[in-house]
């Protein structure tokens, strides 16, 4: 019975937060700096440590409708990576605007 419980335990390090992993490509993408890049490699270590990921209806949210997200609907440790890609987002629009 140890030995199940130790690869389930295993099983669950190994699943992949696929919609986390999508957002933080996006971001990868905005990225201008080094502080984007400096954020965004915080942001990869939650992912990996993290044992939850968000759904692909917030994920549709976040990259569809930047706007209408509420970012208080997230973990508090998701919080401040979702702001900074709302953050990128608005600056990728000004620049292209300019």
């Amino acid at each position: 019975m140890s030995t199940k419980s130790k690869s389930d335990s295993r099983a669950n390090a190994r699943i992949k937060k696929i919609n986390l992993l999508k957002l933080y490509s996006e971001m990868y993408k905005l990225s201008h700096d080094a502080v984007d890049k400096e954020v965004i490699k915080r942001f990869k270590i939650i992912i990996e440590t993290s044992e939850e990921d968000i759904t692909k209806k917030s994920l549709r949210l976040i990259l569809r409708e930047p706007k209408s997200v509420t970012v208080t609907d997230f973990t508090d440790n998701l919080q401040p990576y979702i702001k900074h890609y709302l953050f990128l987002k608005k600056r990728d629009i000004r620049t292209k605007k300019a």
